[in-house]
């Protein structure tokens, strides 16, 4: 349906887009310019403050109107809107989340109809119900360059900023939007219950029905249909004869049976095959209206066991908090999913992205992510493209780092969107657990938003909302999957303490979220133990190719510059960005290439400490201690700082490059202690144990790719498992500053293990590192499918973080940021480009650390 979008308090008439949004018409249109660049964010917020109209014109016959039922169905509203057919009320919205249906066939005609959709600023509309319903805090920081009372609407709470992103509070009809004819009923959703007995798998599909106003009794012949192994089908159907609730729905609930040879699991990634099976729903109207109409449904589903594990620890305090996959407990690697992109409506129709992010997380051993509570319930697309790569789903739910309201028109919307929400997702196998929100437990108890003298009101609020509201909700729907009331909290031991822990933050409970960025953050001893690291992080800048979408203003190429000011949302970022670079890292602030440096070094630095703090968690497997880490964060919605991995526009940072290793399956991790004694892990997250292996220590100085000392150590560890396997003490191995140390695997069965350095001393005291000669030559491979490079490279001297840019060619090296420890090195390059040799060679170029 094609539409006018206007603002009636200005003659601004352009072509409306469904799904679209406001701020993607105004720029197709020309009447805005790109809303990432420079200062744009603050410079359209015009257009979020002011009344917004969506007009279109459809035809509709005379058979149309000749069904019993015609639904208006819109499967996304952003947000406040009052909508019209041809003049007449038909209904309003106010969630984001949410799917509407009315009922419209009085209002339609043979002919052409008009439908108008009247929107409210999202602004103005949180500032109205702040009056009424005030709850803490009024606005974010005022470096966010944001707006305030996020909390009272329920729309996505990062649109009106966040300490990652901009503030873009859009309005539109952000999903789509259909006309539905029909007699009897149809299929609007359907739950799938899965349990597995001995060599049994219990399958129970519930199946909701929906007709329309005038419709109190459903007759038809429900059917469902599972693909199964060896290209056979089961069946099972049901004859249904019932009346409908008020709302006109009725659900109906079939079993099945399977014999556990017709199924093959459903793993995570990593851990084995993602195998999905079609699932197909007819359900067949009889009645006195005319010949069967009939109504489809079909999804994928997975068949495993998933079990949160919170249960007494051996020997430790506290309770233990793994997830068991198909038996199984299992290590979960991964990191943050925020938005894909600002505007929902963009976010959700590029697939592309969805897809270049996600097999992203995949190709680095991810297993896991946490689908933030500040963001969207993102696509049906992205939850399958999780089922399909293995990829489990932390899903928080959309309240974040606020107090939120609890008034009966509020918590009335939050049932809807819960409900709806739950019902949608539900069948997905990638879906771990469900999280009432983000940080909201932690920051009551912390009295971030001074709410310390208001404590039992907001403590009750939050109960309501979280435990009495959204809690039966999900626990009706979907039994079968645990329910957080809060994140970071402490679990089952946060329900016994009043849902508010006196300590939300305690290590021998539930997940943690921890940040630090004061003490040094290479040091692997400044992390404090945790049951589960669902948040952690470090920021670094975009690269250079990347703030070019954003800036071609050669001035605005400075840390102090008044543009890199208003890009950094976090308080005394770049100071901390700049502390933890000069702990380890020599710049020069008189350097001419000083700023080029800086956003290198803050990546070589988020690199590392996320590496070490990974590597910490890994370690602290053993006995099942800690048993996730989630990094924050994976992607971004800006070319901007930020904690991501990968950059906006899909540029892989070093920190992603070095993600692939430290979350490797098999890996050799040291850890240095306060009293310069290496201890050495063995970490194995596979369903075989390694025994009879040796890890060989090469003591290097910079001078020189010939160690100084070789020594091989015996090795063995559990499957699943991680071990501490010897103790070296450095004073033995020579000066610290001239050394570092390399770890190598070599065990049978262990296809690849990353090797893994060292450093003793702060890389800025290191004695010998020299400036090398580099020469580097491009190789075609055979490759049938994309293109595939050899990037050869020569080295005199060894190199620190070496860094390899391939311009403006459309691809990613697959491995970077790399520790040179000989003379010749390969690496590939992937492009989907048709490009020969010397188009790469002449796109090269390199950067890497220097003293």
């Amino acid at each position: 349906m094609n539409m006018i979008l206007a603002r009636p308090a200005t003659t601004i008439s352009v072509p409306g887009s469904v799904p679209g949004g406001v701020y993607t018409d105004l720029h197709n249109a020309g009447i805005i310019g790109d809303i990432l660049s420079g200062y744009n964010d603050v410079l359209t917020r015009w257009v979020s403050y002011d009344t917004w109209t969506y007009t279109g014109k459809f035809n509709v016959s005379g058979d149309n109107l000749k069904f019993s039922v015609a639904k208006l169905v819109l499967e996304g509203v952003d947000t406040v809107a009052f909508i019209e057919l041809n003049g007449s009320p038909v209904g309003s919205t106010k969630n984001m989340f949410v799917r509407y249906g009315f009922d419209v066939k009085e209002h339609l005609k043979v002919g052409e109809n008009e439908l108008k959709f009247t929107f409210e600023s999202p602004i103005e509309y949180a500032k109205a119900r702040s009056i009424k319903y005030f709850t803490a805090p009024e606005c974010v920081p005022d470096l966010y360059n944001g707006e305030c009372h996020a909390n009272q609407i329920r729309k996505m709470q990062a649109s009106f900023s966040w300490d990652w992103g901009p503030a873009f509070p859009s309005v539109g009809i952000w999903r789509s939007a259909s006309l539905e004819f029909f007699n009897g009923a149809i299929i609007r959703s359907f739950t799938t219950h899965i349990e597995k007995k001995y060599s049994t798998w219990f399958l129970k599909v519930k199946v909701s029905l929906e007709t329309g106003e005038q419709i109190r009794h459903i007759k038809g012949y429900l059917s469902v249909y599972l693909s199964v192994e060896g290209h056979q089908t089961i069946k099972i159907s049901k004859y249904v004869d019932r009346k409908t609730k008020i709302e006109g729905t009725i659900e109906v609930e079939l079993d099945m049976n399977i014999n556990e040879n017709l199924i093959r699991e459903w793993w995570p990634n990593g851990y084995g095959s993602q195998s999905l099976y079609n699932l197909l729903i007819f359900f067949t109207t009889y009645g006195n209206w005319s010949d069967h109409e009939i109504s489809y449904k079909h999804g994928k589903i997975g068949f495993r066991t998933l079990e949160l594990v919170e249960q007494e620890a051996s020997l430790i305090l506290g309770l233990t908090f793994y997830f068991k996959i198909n038996g199984y407990p299992i290590f979960m690697k991964g990191s943050n999913w925020i938005p894909s992109n600002i505007l929902p409506e963009i976010g959700e129709r590029d697939i592309q992205r969805i897809d270049n992010l996600l097999l992203a997380a995949r190709d680095t051993h991810m297993a896991m992510l946490r689908v933030w509570g500040g963001g969207i319930y993102e696509s049906d697309y992205f939850y399958r493209r999780c089922d399909e790569l293995g990829i489990l789903v932390w899903q928080d739910f959309l309240f974040a780092c606020s107090m939120y309201p609890a008034d009966p028109e509020f918590l009335e919307n939050v049932e809807a969107e819960i409900e709806y929400n739950v019902l949608r997702l539900q069948h997905h196998p990638s879906i771990a657990v469900w999280a009432g929100n983000n940080e909201n437990e932690v920051a009551l108890r912390g009295n971030w938003y001074s709410t310390q003298s208001q404590f039992e009101k907001y403590k009750n609020e939050y109960i309501k909302l979280y435990v009495e509201t959204i809690k039966p909700i999900v626990e009706d729907i979907d039994p079968g999957r645990r329910y957080l009331v809060s994140s970071p909290s402490n679990g089952r031991q946060s329900e016994q303490d009043g849902y508010i822990a006196k300590n939300p933050y305690d290590p021998n409970y539930g997940d943690t979220h921890y940040y630090n960025y004061l003490a040094d953050n290479w040091d692997q001893n400044i992390y404090p133990q945790t049951r589960f690291a669902s948040e952690y992080g470090f920021q670094s800048l975009p690269s250079i190719q990347t703030m070019r979408m954003a800036t071609n203003n050669t001035s605005d190429y400075k840390v102090d510059s008044d543009y890199s000011k208003h890009r950094q949302h976090s308080p005394n970022g770049y100071n901390f960005i700049k502390m933890q670079m000069n702990r380890h890292l020599k710049l020069n602030e008189s350097d001419p290439k000083y700023f080029e440096k800086f956003v290198f070094y803050s990546q070589i630095t988020q690199a590392m400490a996320m590496k070490a703090e990974t590597e910490f968690y890994r370690q602290s497997q053993a006995d099942w201690y800690t048993m996730g880490a989630l990094y924050w964060q994976l992607n971004d919605v800006w070319q901007a700082p930020s904690w991501s991995g990968i950059e906006y526009g899909g540029k892989w940072k070093m920190l992603h490059y070095f993600a692939k290793s430290f979350f490797a399956p098999v890996l050799v991790s040291p850890r240095m202690t306060l009293t310069s004694e290496v201890n050495v892990y063995l970490i194995n997250d596979r369903f075989v144990p390694i025994y009879d292996a040796n890890i060989t220590v090469e003591t290097f100085n910079w001078t020189s790719f010939v160690p100084i000392k070789t020594k091989s150590y015996p090795a063995s560890v559990a499957p699943l498992s991680s071990k501490k396997q010897f103790t070296l003490d450095l004073w033995d191995a020579g000066n610290k500053d001239e050394i570092f140390l390399k770890f190598t695997l070599n065990a049978e069965g262990v296809v690849s293990s990353p090797s893994n350095c060292l450093f003793p001393v702060p890389l800025k005291n290191t004695k010998g590192l020299k400036k090398p000669k580099l020469e580097l030559s491009v190789l075609k491979k055979e490759s049938k499918i994309v293109q595939e490079f050899t990037v050869n490279i020569k080295v005199d001297v060894i190199v620190l973080f070496l860094w390899l840019e391939a311009d403006s060619i459309e691809g990613h090296f697959e491995d970077n940021g790399l520790i040179i420890t000989k003379p010749e090195t390969n690496i590939t390059f992937i492009t989907r480009q048709n490009i020969e040799p010397n188009t790469l060679q002449n796109a090269l170029s390199y950067q890497y650390y220097e003293n």
